[in-house]
């Protein structure tokens, strides 16, 4: 904007404050025509070039209002005060510090349980909950049968379920888990 013409139109705008305040709180409301006001003015001190202005009363009407829309649509952006309670409401489904340490310490049981399995009921367990083999691919590498392998990982599961103090384990036989060659 050339010099020029900023002070043309800071001019208007301080001389004829009172009547286009007036206009747009007619319009917008008295809040939202302050905020208009100062927003052009802002716009006025920090803006580039711009053409010269036939008409700087309507000019500044016009960029008032163009303002106080784009104030509008950054209100309606934010939050509102029941919005933001509501999220602060909202449950943490992360784990508390008893439920941290409650786990820690089932890990380390599982951890002393797998230290007292032979090498291969080791391995069996490790790759049936931590690996992608299935049964039938354990049993061909170890050389013995599917049901010996699920009576290797049985062993295994209720160990640890009597370590952790769980009255029942896991069903390793089910037809539909271990059986399947794709497991």
């Amino acid at each position: 904007m050339s010099e020029t013409t900023r002070s043309l139109l800071m001019r208007t705008l301080l001389s004829g404050h009172a009547s286009l305040r007036s206009r747009l709180a007619r319009r917008l409301g008295p809040e939202l025509a302050d905020d208009a006001l100062q927003e052009t003015w802002i716009r006025l001190e920090t803006r580039g070039s711009l053409a010269p202005v036939r008409n700087p009363d309507a000019y500044l009407f016009r960029a008032a209002l163009n303002a106080a829309g784009n104030l509008l649509k950054g209100e309606n952006r934010r939050l509102s005060q029941l919005d933001i309670e509501m999220l602060l409401n909202v449950a943490d489904d992360a784990p508390g510090p008893a439920t941290i340490a409650e786990d820690r310490a089932s890990i380390a049981v599982v951890e002393r349980v797998m230290t007292e399995l032979t090498d291969r009921q080791r391995t069996i367990f490790e790759e049936a909950f931590l690996g992608d083999a299935s049964h039938h691919e354990l049993a061909e590498r170890f050389g013995i049968s599917v049901r010996m392998i699920q009576k290797e990982l049985k062993h295994g599961v209720d160990l640890c379920a009597r370590r952790l103090k769980r009255g029942k384990s896991v069903r390793i036989g089910a037809a539909g888990l271990s059986d399947q060659k794709d497991a």
